[in-house]
């Protein structure tokens, strides 16, 4: 059995996180679109606050960490670290034109909507892209590369950063209640309707 690093942990951990939220977005917006959903625009607006606060000020700084001391043991990954650097610096372009996309359906009505879906549709798929070479190319050459006393540091680091749930002073956590008691169910306990 592997050892358990808490860094991995915590990185995994708020994957998780994002992926709940990117798995009820495309939920809703499948709904939506399939007439079994009414939108529900304070509902699409927390998710996407979520997308746009987690990862940007608490997910990606920890993940620049690793990428900077990988960088430092190889270069077997350059290519890879080089496109998710990058795109962890457009991320707030991507979240803005995912905004932009539900002010201009909120505007238009239902004649916006073919744009919304096609936003979130393909921050949805490239999201999931850029979170599978994480968890599949990046953290595990880490986990082989760096020394025990790299991931003593780095844990320590993570631990102060709070957890994805919940954040600081609780934001995520009332987030995520808010967007519980918004979606429907199975997804949450609102009402599609």
């Amino acid at each position: 059995m592997r050892e358990r690093i808490p860094a991995i942990d915590v990185i995994q951990n708020e994957h998780r996180a994002i992926a709940a939220v990117l798995h009820a977005l495309s939920h809703i917006v499948q709904g939506i679109e399939s007439a079994q959903i009414e939108p529900n625009f304070t509902l699409l607006a927390s998710l996407i606050e979520y997308i746009a606060e987690m990862p940007d000020k608490v997910h990606h700084p920890k993940e620049n960490q690793i990428f900077a001391l990988l960088r430092s043991k190889t270069r077997e990954l350059d290519a890879q670290l080089d496109r998710l650097e990058a795109e962890h610096h457009d991320a707030v372009a991507m979240t803005s034109r995912l905004d932009r996309a539900l002010v201009s359906y909120v505007q238009g009505g239902a004649a916006s909507f073919p744009g919304f879906r096609d936003a979130v549709r393909r921050y949805v798929a490239e999201e999931w892209a850029h979170v599978g070479t994480e968890e599949r190319e990046i953290l595990p050459v880490a986990r082989r590369l760096f020394t025990p006393a790299e991931w003593e540091a780095i844990n320590a680091d993570f631990a102060r950063n709070g957890d994805p749930w919940s954040g600081e002073a609780n934001r995520y956590a009332e987030l995520f209640k808010r967007i519980t008691q918004l979606a429907p169910a199975p997804l949450g306990v609102g009402d599609a309707r």
